[in-house]
């Protein structure tokens, strides 16, 4: 039996022909939809590595160059929510801008997270234990131009209802709208200082007011500048503008306890940042800078050379992203680690309707941290909270109880 063969071909056949697949062509929303990711990524990534380059500037430029003092304005919540928002937009991205642009926000959100996000972690877990026995409290407030919105009546009432036994009190002084870095005049209010806190001590120049229970040794302006006439003293403005440092030494018991009493210069008055109105903005943040500077640094000179149990506090208008406070840190102990709350914040912005921007800038919340407290000299704090001032002031309260 033979094995069966297959017909001859046809030779007038067509020859089989192989069809291309058939490709998809995309409709036109896809078309849109790609080109808007398209764009939407290299925007994206944009506004990262933008955000990374400002992040970055700000670290290197605190505390050594004028214009840094711009560039720390930034809440705290706003140097992490940015990064953060970008890192989670990221996500809708397409191709390697996706990875760009989520790298890019990671190291923008990482350098937040260590330089300047003012996040107290050690609050997650602190045992904060008990209040020793005769520790003393201390209280620090920026009075707002001693209750210019609030009124004094209520200034004393609310101290009285925190009684402490060292008011470290800023903004003793009145002023005028209108007249800017001239509108400040002098409080001279010491009878009744002394009738509504009886037994007190009164340490005061400028616009810094220390009241004590114990007897005042000494005090001194720290950083003073020396007058324009020989042998002649500041005149008031001279020692609003230039006094920002009170150091008062307190005979409690057998030892002497050192406060200062700081408002550290305002890096800036919205007053004056209109860029359309030929203001010499250069010359303002030069100056400004060099004030807070010499303020800094004559403060950690006193420091270094001061032998007593030591508290410092006080309005620093300074905030987390600055390193204006390094150096006080390397002789002193902040006292953020002992507070409760994870992100303590402080200030407001609540001016008393003389700027166009209250609309905007008015709001309920604290945004900010202005406000700092440190201990030096075997002076140890077991409590650091931050108190409401129930609209007497756009700063709340630092409350202290410390021991020697």
């Amino acid at each position: 039996m033979t094995a069966a063969t297959a017909p001859p071909a046809d030779p007038m056949a067509p020859e089989p022909t192989t069809e291309p697949p058939h490709q998809e062509v995309p409709g036109r929303s896809r078309r849109i939809v790609r080109l808007l990711r398209l764009w939407y990524g290299r925007l994206l990534l944009a506004v990262a590595v933008l955000w990374l380059l400002y992040a970055t500037v700000r670290v290197l430029a605190s505390a050594r160059w004028h214009w840094s003092l711009v560039l720390e304005i930034a809440p705290p919540l706003f140097l992490l929510a940015i990064p953060a928002v970008l890192l989670v937009a990221g996500a809708a991205a397409c191709g390697r801008r996706r990875l760009l642009t989520t790298g890019v926000s990671g190291l923008a959100l990482a350098l937040a997270l260590t330089t300047g996000s003012g996040l107290n972690w050690p609050a997650l877990w602190r045992d904060q234990g008990p209040v020793p026995s005769g520790a003393l409290r201390v209280v620090s407030l920026n009075t707002q131009y001693w209750g210019k919105a609030a009124g004094t009546d209520r200034v004393y009432a609310y101290l009285r209802e925190h009684p402490a036994d060292v008011y470290l009190l800023q903004e003793h002084v009145g002023w005028t709208a209108g007249l800017g870095e001239a509108g400040y005049w002098r409080i001279d209010d010491d009878e009744e200082l002394r009738r509504q806190f009886p037994g007190y001590h009164i340490a005061r120049r400028g616009e810094l007011l220390t009241l004590s229970r114990f007897p005042v040794l000494a005090q001194s302006t720290v950083g003073l500048r020396r007058p324009t006439a020989p042998g002649g003293r500041p005149d008031f403005g001279e020692e609003f503008h230039r006094e920002k440092v009170l150091r008062t030494d307190l005979a409690v018991g057998d030892k002497v306890l050192s406060t200062y009493n700081v408002h550290l210069t305002v890096p800036m008055a919205l007053d004056n940042l209109n860029p359309f109105s030929g203001f010499d903005f250069d010359t303002y943040f030069q100056r400004k800078f060099a004030w807070r500077e010499a303020e800094m640094r004559a403060l950690e000179r006193d420091l270094a050379a001061n032998p007593h149990p030591t508290l410092i506090a006080g309005d620093f208008n300074t905030t987390a992203a600055s390193r204006s406070l390094d150096g006080l840190r390397e002789l002193s102990t902040d006292l953020t680690p002992i507070s409760t709350e994870f992100l303590p914040l402080s200030w407001k912005y609540a001016a008393l309707g003389e700027f166009e921007w209250d609309s905007v800038l008015n709001q309920r919340l604290p945004f900010f941290r202005l406000d700092w407290a440190f201990t030096a000299g075997g002076a140890k704090a077991h409590r650091y909270a931050f108190v409401p001032a129930d609209g007497l002031s756009e700063h709340r309260m630092q409350d202290l109880r410390i021991t020697l």
